[in-house]
């Protein structure tokens, strides 16, 4: 029933806003309000894919889904991505009910949680499906351990569960790094929301070179490959426009 329930929210609700989402997305990017670089390198119709991404804002997880416009546009359940909000964030509360067909949601630092959203995740890919990961575990700015690219760009250390996750699937890793986004929504460390800059200046979306790892490979740890996918993203960051 909850499955049949799910379907009639997504393409009665979810649907229709992922389309007007992408509309929007694809004006500001004519305004030259967002900039997507790096086109050439989206795996158009590709599914079994995570897209991971840095997150320096809560701006990314609308912003990203409309990478897959022309894709879930025809072909909604398929291509259509999901996402992996906070439970407290994105779910729990009632008015982001029409989220929830296309949401995974986790709580943080609440292990058997966090295994529940792992094996979900696992079946998702497994059949075909589109997950959207921001496996520092949280925004930047909240990072206990930074990374740093060569240009000084930071980056939280990332979850392993990114690394077991790819290890498990064999799904292929797409790394896009977003910068931008934290000027013109805010972040504030006492509060979920602020309102928004609207002159907070240009958004950068720069799409990075897929990576495949072998399914349960012999040869690389979850440790290891969640180093490679931390290492494609500091490049990218650094990589000139």
């Amino acid at each position: 029933m909850k499955k049949v329930i799910d379907t009639i929210v997504f393409l009665g609700i979810t649907y229709p806003y992922g389309v007007l989402s992408g509309i929007i997305f694809q004006i500001l990017c004519a305004l030259r309000v967002i900039r997507v670089l790096y086109w050439e390198r989206f795996p158009h119709r590709q599914d079994n894919l995570i897209l991971v991404s840095n997150h320096p804002s809560l701006l990314e997880p609308f912003l990203l889904p409309a990478l897959f416009f022309r894709e879930y546009l025809f072909h909604p359940l398929k291509f259509a991505p999901w996402s992996t909000p906070d439970r407290g964030n994105f779910y729990n509360r009632w008015y982001w009910f029409w989220l929830r067909p296309r949401v995974i949601p986790i709580s943080r630092n609440n292990r058997q949680d966090e295994t529940r959203g792992f094996l979900q995740m696992i079946e998702i890919i497994s059949s075909g499906g589109i997950i959207i990961l921001f496996p520092e575990g949280g925004r930047t700015f909240k990072a206990k351990e930074v990374l740093l690219s060569e240009g000084g760009k930071k980056l939280g250390r990332l979850k392993k569960g990114i690394g077991l996750l790819a290890l498990r699937t064999g799904a292929e890793v797409l790394p896009v790094w977003v910068e931008g986004t934290d000027k013109v929504l805010p972040n504030a460390p006492d509060r979920l929301f602020v309102p928004p800059n609207l002159r907070g200046g240009r958004i950068t979306i720069k799409i990075g070179k897929l990576l495949r790892f072998q399914k349960n490979s012999p040869y690389l740890t979850k440790e290891q490959i969640t180093q490679i996918i931390a290492n494609a993203l500091l490049e990218l960051a650094d990589e000139e426009e």
